[in-house]
């Protein structure tokens, strides 16, 4: 039976009706509006009644989650409302009931509606307003409950990364730590510690103002304490506030030795959860992924967490995912794999509107997207079968998500539906690809299907309202890449024909050339391109011609009219601002696209490549524009700042020109020098644009050359006197060394730029040396991993059917040893602190000698209960002949009971006639009573009759 509530009933009913209808929400906020509205003007218990009421019908409203995920922040009576909140909580007249109310209202819509929390946050500033309900909490003794219901919603608007720290912080902060190090601890710690956890992963100055704390070095040392708590959003906050604070514990636990029991205590409080305290996957998620910052604190730049604990940016290309060198072992832990499946599954059962959904489906792609791990995380997830209590599969779970209308989630900003989408494509990929086909993996391939059409049938028109607008021509772009994928199975590439038909693919691609704004700009002159682009037309409608170009090439081999749409699609020039956009601009993935679509278009004779390159160069061109400028704005003076923005120019080819020639030069000579001594700062410079300083620098060195010469011929024409000849020979002179000066210079730098040429010819030709070796590999490639694929499903066979005999026994060893790992582990740490540490490590080693006994004595009972279950097994089976025995007895007996039954209904039938004739006889009787009563009576007469004569 199905463990989970949302996966037949609430999640995925696509049918399912509104509980109530739009007018009867607003007539709701509307009231709460005039309600607080009148409460701000005039606190009289009339008017507090009223706002106590209006709040009960808000809270009644938003208990449903359905509901709380369609507010929006565009309803202005709901907008008004909340930014009447922070005036009630602050005012001294509001009772404790209403405020007690508005915790519970205010807690409700933001832990389920994140744009509405990310305002209350931010702009709203609604932390404030609560911490000085807190403060009157404490002064007033209300109670634990109060605090709680305080703290709670403290929790959740500070998990927001633009939460503004103001007057309060401090005192906050202060209040925090007392709470944490306390003792006894106080049972509104656990929200404490985890308020402390998102202020100083999201603000460098809630780190300062902890560390410089009193109470600090207390607090320290509780951090370390609380690592072996029973209450898992503790343990988490824990690590993540050590990783902060603490560089000397956070060497020690993220070290290469105890990173392994850190991966470990991470994945089972992500798997796991906690139901007394909310947040805590997601926490664990972020610990996973999220990456910390430099901080600055007393002019010594100290790292915090320079790196992510699995995923991290390349150092030599920014925006590239790369694995972590924390991470760099982690396929070699053995819990690693089950981990991704225990957290797999935890789509199941999670509703994807929530927050700890979303931030599953982020983890899991984030793995996806490093090249060492989507092989066999993809893996973990498609081998996960279903069990007893959960007959749904994460990748049923996947599809279902990816399927949802996105009317399910309202306005919130995390759809969960794109990232299902991702994650189903990476999936679908793994299995498809291996054998050209896809097996059985409890997807029907019709509801796939339904799915790709659903996501291609989007009405798209620019210039309508953006609402969800990202969101939808997202879903054509990854509508299109998983059709590219599920076109390799032969199957689902027959109904693909009909769904993706040629003359659909033409609209797409019209649609784009028509509305998509990047073909009118990079057909303009570089010094018009002054408007700013649609960045969801720059990125994802990019992506849409992209994806619909290598669906094309996969279809074109199998029908012919889509063929004839494929060569259409590349001879169509309107491609080349797409191309040049995507390689100049894009991402990662996004470049390798456009060259891959490039390698298409360059199979079409006439296509003109000359066109493409100068769009690139356009835009490199107006990007050096911008570095050279950024360069000057850098190293000039304000006032000369102010001078040259208003006076420089930039001139018909795209390069800058200068109005003040000193300022020119002296920009110029400081970004060479740069180039030559500092190596390359400037993130995104390339060889083109060193190139291009060195031609601009040789530019002025000949024009003062020129300017040199000619003072030179003037002052020899120049008429002088006698008195004068001395000074202006000597200056004649210095003009000539000047020149050889300039001229060398010249030299130089023109030899710089031929070898630069050379160079970079040379690096040609090594290119395409690498390209032949890199085609050869690829083939021999191609050799391996068909090899790879066939041993791999033989190893995945054997791996499922060696985990299902010892799932059981694995689970429970895993947690012993978990647990025997974290003691040996924290007590080696405080055996150098005091000795009576030392007695409780020999006696923890006793501990563990008995867990070890027990986990000896689990292994006998393993067997003994395998034995036991044989057996069970051979009465079953006993049991099952004697059962069929009797009821071949049964069948028997029923035989002759029907026989009985037909005897019995004849003898019955034979009853019934001789009753019949039983009564005829004696009707026959009494009629032969009656007239032999009748003859004695005649008998009787005639006697008499016979007698009275005589007498």
């Amino acid at each position: 039976m199905e463990r989970s509530s949302f996966r037949t009933s609430q999640r995925f009913s696509r049918d399912r009706p509104p509980s109530k209808n739009l007018n009867e929400a607003d007539a709701i906020f509307t009231i709460a509006t005039t309600s607080a509205a009148r409460y701000v003007s005039d606190s009289s218990s009339d008017n507090t009644s009223r706002l106590d009421e209006a709040l009960n019908g808000m809270i009644r409203h938003v208990s449903d989650v359905e509901r709380v995920t369609r507010l929006s922040l565009k309803n202005r009576q709901l907008k008004e409302f909340l930014s009447y909140s922070p005036v009630i909580l602050n005012a001294s007249t509001t009772n404790i009931v209403t405020r007690s109310k508005f915790y519970r209202l205010l807690f409700s819509i933001a832990h389920h509606n994140i744009p509405i929390r990310r305002f209350m946050a931010g702009e709203l500033r609604l932390l404030g307003a609560v911490f000085s309900c807190l403060k009157a909490s404490l002064r007033e003794e209300l109670g634990p409950q109060n605090m709680i219901d305080i703290l709670r919603l403290l929790q959740v608007l500070s998990y927001e990364k633009n939460v503004p720290l103001e007057h309060w912080a401090n005192d906050l902060i202060s209040f925090l730590m007392q709470e944490v190090v306390r003792e006894p601890e106080p049972e509104w710690m656990p929200y404490c510690i985890a308020i402390l956890c998102n202020l100083a992963s999201a603000s460098k100055s809630a780190c300062k103002r902890i560390k410089i704390s009193t109470s600090y070095k207390k607090f320290s040392r509780q951090l370390m304490k609380l690592l072996q708590h029973n209450a898992r959003i503790i343990v988490v906050s824990s690590l993540v506030l050590i990783g902060y604070l603490d560089e000397k514990v956070r060497d020690m636990v993220y070290c290469t030795e105890n990173v392994h029991d850190t991966f470990m205590c991470t994945f089972n409080v992500l798997t796991i959860g906690d139901d007394d305290c909310m947040m805590t996957r997601q926490i664990a998620a972020d610990l996973l992924r999220f990456e910390f910052r430099e901080i600055k604190i007393d002019r010594c730049s100290k790292l915090l967490f320079s790196r992510r604990l699995v995923v991290s940016e390349s150092p030599t290309t920014p925006g590239v995912p790369t694995l972590a060198s924390t991470g760099k072992h982690v396929l070699d832990y053995g819990f690693f794999l089950g981990s991704i499946q225990q957290t797999a599954r935890l789509l199941v059962v999670l509703d994807p509107r929530t927050e700890e959904s979303s931030k599953i489906y982020d983890l899991l792609l984030a793995f996806c997207s490093l090249q060492q791990l989507r092989v066999p995380v993809c893996q973990a997830i498609i081998r996960c079968q279903p069990t007893e209590t959960q007959l749904t599969t994460p990748l049923m779970a996947i599809a279902e998500t990816a399927s949802l209308p996105r009317s399910k989630f309202g306005e919130l900003a995390e759809n969960a539906t794109l990232k299902a989408l991702k994650l189903l494509t990476h999936l679908l990929k793994e299995c498809i690809e291996p054998h050209e086909q896809m097996p059985e993996i409890g997807i029907p391939r019709e509801q796939l299907h339904e799915l790709i059409a659903v996501c291609l049938d989007e009405k798209l028109e620019f210039g309508d309202e953006l609402s969800g607008f990202s969101d939808r021509i997202q879903k054509v772009q990854l509508g299109l890449r998983l059709a590219e994928v599920l076109s390799h199975d032969e199957q689902c590439r027959h109904h693909l024909l009909t769904i993706c038909s040629a003359h659909f693919c033409q609209q797409i691609a019209t649609w784009q050339f028509s509305k998509n704004p990047v073909v009118g700009h990079l057909t303009k002159p570089v010094k018009e391109r002054t408007e700013v682009l649609e960045p969801v037309w720059t990125v994802h409608g990019i992506g849409v011609i992209l994806e619909l170009c290598r669906l094309l090439a996969v279809l074109k081999d199998h029908s012919k009219v889509h063929k004839d749409q494929y060569w259409q699609l590349l001879k169509d020039e309107r491609i080349i601002p797409f191309l040049a956009y995507g390689i100049s601009y894009g991402d990662q993935e996004t470049v390798q696209q456009a060259f891959l679509t490039y390698s298409h278009c360059a199979q079409v004779p006439a296509f003109p490549s000359h066109l493409l390159a100068e769009m690139v160069a356009s835009c490199k061109s107006s990007f050096s524009t911008a570095s050279l400028s950024n360069v000057d704005s850098l190293k000039e003076t304000p006032e000369l700042r102010r001078r040259q923005t208003s006076e420089d120019r930039i001139s018909e080819s795209g390069e800058v020109m200068f109005s003040d020639e000193r300022s020119s030069q002296k920009a110029l000579d400081d970004l060479l020098r740069k180039f030559t001594l500092e190596g390359l700062p400037l993130k995104d410079a390339k060889t083109t644009e060193l190139f291009a300083a060195y031609e601009r620098k040789i530019k002025m060195l000949q024009l003062k050359e020129k300017e040199l010469e000619q003072q030179l011929e003037s002052a020899h024409h120049r008429p002088v006197h006698v008195s004068q000849d001395n000074e202006s020979t000597a200056k004649i002179r210095e003009l000539k060394l000047e020149c050889e000066n300039l001229r060398d210079r010249n030299n130089q730098l023109g030899d710089q730029v031929t070898r630069g040429n050379l160079e970079i010819e040379q690096l040609k030709g090594e290119m395409k040396e690498v390209k032949l070796k890199s085609e050869t590999m690829e083939q021999s490639l191609g050799m391996c991993i068909t090899e790879k694929n066939a041993l791999k499903t033989q190893i995945s066979e054997a791996i499922c059917n060696t985990e299902r005999t010892a799932h059981n026994a694995q689970t429970e060893i895993s947690k012993l040893n978990s647990d025997l790992a974290q003691n040996v582990t924290r007590l080696e740490f405080f055996l150098n602190e005091n000795k009576e540490v030392k007695r409780d490590f020999e006696e923890k080693i006793v501990e563990c000698e008995v867990l070890k006994e027990h986990i000896l004595q689990i292994d006998a009972e393993l067997k003994s209960k395998r034995t036991e279950l044989e057996r069970a097994h051979t009465l079953i089976s006993m049991a099952d002949q004697n059962i069929a025995a009797k009821e071949m007895e049964l069948k028997e007996a029923d035989n002759h009971l029907k026989l009985y039954e037909s005897r019995l209904s004849d003898r019955e039938s034979d009853l019934k006639s001789a009753h019949s004739e039983i009564d005829r006889i004696r009707k026959d009787l009494e009629s032969a009573k009656i007239s032999l009563q009748k003859l004695e009576q005649m008998r009787e007469a005639m006697l008499s009759l016979a007698s009275s004569p005589s007498s």
